[in-house]
Formats: structure tokens, C-alpha cells, sequence
């Protein structure tokens, strides 16, 4: 079984059942059942079908046993600190020390009530030990820290990379596994590497930012895209043809699934790949950033035996994620009772007991085709990676008409234009206000670390911008009632805004994650009777807001208000 926390069946079911009574005896036996058959610890399977958040349990079981838990990030970890332990033995023991306070050693472990081990860390620190529950991902990607400078390690394997001869495998070898590594210690979701004339640049794309990382000689791009493309299952002697594939990656004991895509440039061929970590942190809608209101909405929804839910913004705003929370959430309401099906281009989280199919154009399997075989397979809900065409459009509609639920993505920039971009598809005003249920617009704002956040003054010129806008105006009542803008009105001296200044913990950016923005849009009655009588798009925004629909600037103010994110980056994906 995999690698978990050290405690037992008992002391977990007497925790979430006899004491908090956050899950049922029937869904802690449940659980059971999934960590046996599929070889995970049992706090992941609760996580996943219990739909008891992870951190939860690790911070009552934390309490319980009368210690800390942190939280801990690559970026919390001291030198001072990692070097007092030597690196085998924390491997061994699945433990990580992270800060020294005074004269106590800070150490982030899976089992801190091991009192024996504890003795054994003073005798070899000769000092007091302070242990501290974490996660078993964390302290695995923590203990990558024990390899060394990891930038200096890959700007090293860059610069060998780029003087080997062609035969010389192990040096891009070695160079990918150095790229994962820094993957993981900085959270990255991207990795581009991108020939140019004069050098190789490889960026990591971290909280939705491009991170210059590394500028190379131009040698490298040769045999670290080959050795890439080789793994990924892709030609390697086609250096004239866009690719796509896939691999298994690990960086100490982590485990990626990594999707790959090369384009041929003019100076070679650009590789980028995501990364997609095998976590047992679960896809959760509340660890997405949605408010009370706005899940409450969304679950209300979605727990409905049909009707059709979409999620629509650019790309890059979290779409994909959302979708796969909403089916996380629904195999976690309906247990074995439905049959969940999806059709992607491509799998980018595997989920279990979900029937799971990529596009494959050569096979004849696009997703239109894809969804009417899916039809045929007695599915309850079904997911849609993208409405792109009328034919899969109105496919998507009649699935949805003859009761089932399905779910899909949509490229609009607001959540009421997805009527009109529905019907300019192809699709019939009355089986779109049959079928369509809810409509969730979002972005993805950078989150405000909270290690370095602190208030400071509004700037005039982004603060006078922001309420100049029609939208503020719409929705001051609201924040005023809710007590986050004062009854003054608009002006600059009634915002109290936030800011990160920048610190260990989040590389001096100042942000430390994302979070969403959004608006929901629920079809009711009066929408349902402007769909069927081709009403204009402007109505269907009105309508909406008249009855009580929050706009995204308006959430996403909120957040900015509540110290969440940064005004700046309201105005970055709301403009």
C-alpha cells in the first residue's frame, strides 16, 4: 500500500464518525473498500469518497494528538534547518526539518507521536525536537531538497547537456530529471522549452505566470527534445510535424503524469509539457476559491438527475479543473450508483471508476463521434471536454433533454453570451431552454501569500479605474450591506485593500497560488421564456442580474476587499 500517515482504521473512524460526524459509518466502510482494492492509504480514500477535505483531517488528527500541523511548502524549509538531520535518514523516516526556533528543531512529519524517533533526532541534533504533522506529499517534495541546489543542479546539467556528443544518452537524461525536480519544488503546472537563435530558454509557469528559469546554448534543444519525444511515445526522427504524447515522470518520490507537445520552429522544436502531479490532494470545489453562495449554487446543480452545466472563460482559467472537482463531488454524492462518462482531448486527471475517453481523430474518434458512443454505454453523467461544433452541440443538448446530466466547457467570455454562442452553433432555442441549467464564467486571480500579506493604500489611478466602472456602481449596495465598503460611497479613502510584500515563502511575488472569480448564471423561468423567444443578449445579462446574479467583477472585488487577491490583479482579467 502506498506510503501514508501512521495512523489506524480505529482512531480515524472514532475521529470523523463518534466525535465529528462529518461521514457515515456506510461511507468510512466505503472508503475502506476503495484504499484496499486500490492500494491507497485510507485517509486519500476518505478524502476522495468520504468528500472530507484532506487538510481536515490532517488538522484534527493534529489536534487530537496534541501538535502542530503545518501546511508545509518547499519555500518554509531552512538550510539551516534541513542540514541538521542527514538526508538518508529523513528519506527513511518520511520526515522533514523545515525552521529552528531558539534551540528547537522544527520537524514536519507522518508520525509525531513516535516518541522514540523523536529521542532519536535530539541524540543526533543535540537539541530539542518539535514535531509537526504534514502531509506525506509535502515532506516527499521537501525531501528534494536534499539533492542540492536544484536551479544550480539544472543550470550544470543544462550547460553538460549542451557540450555531449549525440551518443551521450545519460546527460539528457539526467537534465529532464533535474527539470522535474525544480517542477516540483516550485508547484510549476508548465514547462516551455523554447529554441531561439542564440540560446535555449526554459520558463516554468508558476501560479499562471511564465518564469524565465534558465537561457541555455542552443545545443540543448537537440537531444532533450529527442529524449522527451522518445518517452512520450512520439517520432523522433519527424522534426517537421506538430506531436502529442505523454509519460510518467517521478522527481524523488513523486510521480507526474507529464502531457507533452512539440512544435516545429524556425529554430528547432519547442517542447512544452504540463504537469500534472499524482497527488492525494483531491479536486475539491471548495479548495477552488468558490464562496458559500456561489457552491451552494453550484452544488444545487449539479446534484440534479439532468440538465446541462457549462463552465466557459479563455483558456487558462481553470476550466478543465472545475470539471473535474464537479465529478469528484459527483461520484462522491452517488458512490457506485451512476455511471460517469467523459469524453477529453486529451485525459488530463485520472479518475477512478470513471469511464474516461481521449479524442482520437485517426480512430475516428472526435467529439461529436466520441459522445454518441458514449450515448450507447447507459451513461448517468456524462462530462464533455469542449462544445466546439454544431454536431457535437446538439448531441450534448439531447443527452441532456432525455435525462441524463452532462457537463462541458465553452470558449465565451461571460456566462450569459453562452446562449447566444449556443444558438449561433446551431442549437434550437427550445431544447437549449429545456436543457441548460447553469453557466459558470471564471478566471483564475493570483492569491495574496498569506505569510507577507498586509494592508496598504490604495493606488489612485487602478482605485479611481475600478470605481469609475458601471459594474462598481451596480454592485456597491450589495458590498456596502455586507459590510466590506463603507455608506461613505466612491471614493479611494473607503478601500481597504492588500498586498503581499514578498517573501520566502512565495519567491518575493508576493502571491502564493490562485484562487477563482466568477459569476453563476441560473436559467430560471423568465430565461427560459427569452431563450425560446430569441431575445437579445443584453436581456439576458439584465434579467439575470435583476434576479439576483453576482457579476464576476462583483466576486471578484469581494476577494480583492476580503484581502484575498490584489486589485491589480482584478483589473488584469476582468479589463
Amino acid at each position: 500500500m502506498a506510503a501514508g500517515l501512521r495512523v489506524t482504521e480505529d482512531e480515524l473512524r472514532a475521529l470523523l464518525i463518534d466525535q465529528l460526524g462529518v461521514i457515515t459509518a456506510e461511507a468510512f466502510a466505503a472508503a475502506q473498500g476503495i484504499a484496499t482494492r486500490m492500494r491507497v492509504p485510507l485517509e486519500e480514500a476518505l478524502a476522495e469518497r468520504g468528500r472530507v477535505p484532506l487538510r481536515f483531517i490532517l488538522e484534527q488528527l493534529a489536534d487530537t494528538w496534541g501538535v502542530e500541523f503545518t501546511e508545509l511548502r518547499v519555500s518554509d524549509v531552512k538550510p539551516d534547518a534541513l542540514h541538521r538531520v542527514n538526508g538518508e535518514y529523513a528519506r527513511a523516516h518520511h520526515l522533514i526539518p523545515f525552521d529552528v526556533v531558539g534551540d528547537k528543531l522544527a520537524v514536519a512529519m507522518v508520525d509525531p507521536r513516535n516518541k522514540r524517533l523523536i529521542a532519536q533526532l535530539e541524540q543526533l541534533c543535540h537539541g530539542a525536537v518539535v514535531p509537526y504533522l504534514a502531509s506525506p506529499d509535502s515532506i516527499d517534495r521537501a525531501l528534494l531538497l536534499y539533492r542540492g541546489d536544484l536551479l544550480d543542479l539544472l543550470k550544470r546539467a543544462t550547460a553538460d547537456n549542451a557540450s555531449a556528443t549525440a551518443s551521450a544518452e545519460s546527460t539528457p537524461i539526467e537534465l529532464l530529471t533535474h527539470i522535474l525536480e525544480y517542477a516540483a519544488v516550485t508547484a510549476a503546472s508548465d514547462v516551455h522549452i523554447e529554441p531561439y537563435e542564440h540560446e535555449t530558454l526554459i520558463r516554468f509557469r508558476v501560479d499562471g505566470v511564465l518564469r524565465e528559469v534558465i537561457s541555455a546554448p542552443p545545443a540543448t534543444i537537440g537531444p532533450l527534445a529527442a529524449r522527451i519525444k522518445a518517452l512520450s511515445g512520439m517520432r523522433i526522427d519527424d522534426r517537421r510535424s506538430p506531436q502529442d504524447g505523454r509519460f510518467e515522470g517521478t522527481a524523488g518520490a513523486l510521480r507526474f503524469d507529464l502531457r507533452v507537445s512539440s512544435l516545429p520552429t524556425q529554430w528547432g522544436e519547442k517542447v512544452v509539457m504540463r504537469v500534472l502531479p499524482k497527488s492525494s490532494a483531491t479536486l475539491d470545489l471548495e479548495g477552488l476559491g468558490f464562496s458559500e453562495r456561489d457552491l451552494a449554487i453550484v452544488s444545487r446543480n449539479i446534484l440534479r438527475p439532468f440538465g446541462m452545466v457549462l463552465v466557459t472563460g479563455p483558456t487558462g482559467c481553470g476550466k478543465s479543473t472545475t470539471l473535474y472537482a464537479v465529478l469528484a463531488r459527483l461520484a462522491a454524492e452517488r458512490m457506485s450508483m451512476v455511471n460517469i462518462s467523459t469524453i477529453e482531448d486529451p485525459v488530463e486527471h485520472s479518475m477512478s471508476r470513471v469511464t474516461q475517453v481521449s479524442v482520437n481523430p485517426p480512430a475516428g474518434i472526435d467529439f461529436a463521434g466520441g459522445l454518441r458512443a458514449l450515448l450507447r454505454q447507459d451513461p448517468d453523467i456524462i462530462m464533455v471536454g469542449e462544445i466546439r461544433d454544431r454536431a457535437t452541440a446538439e448531441i450534448a443538448v439531447r443527452a441532456a433533454l432525455v435525462g441524463r446530466l452532462l457537463i462541458s466547457t465553452l470558449h465565451t467570455n461571460d456566462s450569459t453570451t453562452a446562449i447566444p454562442r449556443l444558438i449561433d452553433i446551431g442549437v434550437e432555442p427550445y431544447l437549449l431552454a429545456s436543457t441548460l441549467t447553469l453557466v459558470v464564467a471564471q478566471r483564475l486571480v493570483r492569491r495574496i501569500c498569506t505569510s507577507c500579506r498586509q494592508s496598504v493604500a490604495p493606488d489612485e489611478a487602478l482605485s479611481a479605474e475600478v470605481l469609475s466602472r458601471p459594474e462598481f456602481a451596480a454592485c456597491l449596495p450589495a458590498l456596502q450591506q455586507r459590510g466590506l465598503v463603507t455608506a461613505a460611497g466612491k471614493n479611494t479613502e473607503n478601500l481597504r485593500l492588500f498586498r503581499g510584500g514578498g517573501c520566502g515563502r512565495c519567491g518575493g511575488t508576493g502571491y502564493s497560488g490562485r484562487i477563482v472569480i466568477c459569476e453563476l448564471f441560473e436559467v430560471d423561468a423568465a430565461i427560459r421564456q427569452l431563450i425560446s423567444a430569441r431575445s437579445d443578449a443584453s436581456l439576458f445579462r439584465t434579467t439575470a442580474i435583476g434576479h439576483g446574479m453576482r457579476t464576476m467583477f462583483e466576486d471578484g472585488l469581494e476577494k480583492v476587499l476580503l484581502g484575498e487577491t490584489t486589485i491589480e490583479e482584478l483589473v488584469r482579467v476582468t479589463t
